[in-house]
Order: C-alpha cells, then sequence, then structure tokens
C-alpha cells in the first residue's frame, strides 16, 4: 500500500502557510491602524490589549516559517517516516525532527489565535457588545 501521509502534509502545508500570510497582513494592517493616533476611534475601540495583536502577529510569523520548513523538507524527503525522523530546518541548520517542526507551526498558529483573541475581545466596546 502506497503511504500518501507525505504528500497530504506537503498539500495542507501549502495551505496553511497561505492562511498565515493572509493572517499576517490582515493583522499587520490592523496594527498599523491602531497605531496611527489620526485612523478612526472605531477602530482603536475593537482593540482592548494592542501589544496582544503585536505577539499575535509574531507567533504568525514563526508559524509561516514552521510550515515553509515543512514544505520544503516534505518534498525532499523520500517518505514520511524519514521526514519525521530526520533532522530538518534551512541553510544547513537542522535543529529539530520533522515531526517537531509540524508541531512547532501548528503551536504557533493556536497561540497567534489566543493572542488575537486577548487583543480584541478584552476591549471594552467588544466587552460590551457581547455581554
Amino acid at each position: 500500500m502506497d503511504d500518501k501521509r507525505l504528500e497530504r502534509l506537503y498539500d495542507y502545508t501549502k495551505f496553511h502557510i497561505g492562511i498565515y500570510l493572509s493572517a499576517a497582513g490582515g493583522l499587520a494592517a490592523l496594527i498599523s491602524t491602531a497605531a496611527d493616533g489620526t485612523k478612526t476611534s472605531y477602530i482603536r475601540s475593537l482593540i482592548g490589549a494592542p501589544r496582544a495583536l503585536g505577539v499575535a502577529f509574531a507567533f504568525l510569523v514563526f508559524a509561516g516559517v514552521a510550515g515553509a520548513i515543512v514544505a520544503t523538507s516534505a518534498i525532499e524527503s523520500e517518505s514520511y517516516v524519514e521526514f519525521s525522523r530526520t533532522p530538518q530546518g534551512a541553510h544547513g541548520l537542522k535543529p529539530f525532527l520533522g515531526a517537531t517542526w509540524v508541531r512547532i507551526e501548528h503551536a504557533c498558529f493556536w497561540l497567534s489565535l489566543v493572542f488575537l483573541g486577548i487583543g480584541v475581545f478584552s476591549a471594552p466596546a467588544v466587552i460590551k457588545l457581547l455581554f
């Protein structure tokens, strides 16, 4: 039976990278809008913790880097088992196993969502709207 896990890993990692880039672009626009005092106060009122948005952005960048390493390493590996159990990385630096890079990618994405939630759902205007 042909093991399709490596091919599926590559395909969903490409999808994830697209999401990370899109979300990071939107988040960067939101951060720059919030940072500019001349922009609408309505947007700024929807952000309770601006620093949390910066942390969310950083985690999205880390998720994208990890995803790029996963995708690149997947196409260079012969099998899913080889990918998972072999140190992977970029530019000759291979600090983690492939399976660890997958975990880093997912953890960074979910942490970015947590900090995005903190940044938005801690705003008094949002709390008032929800409760």
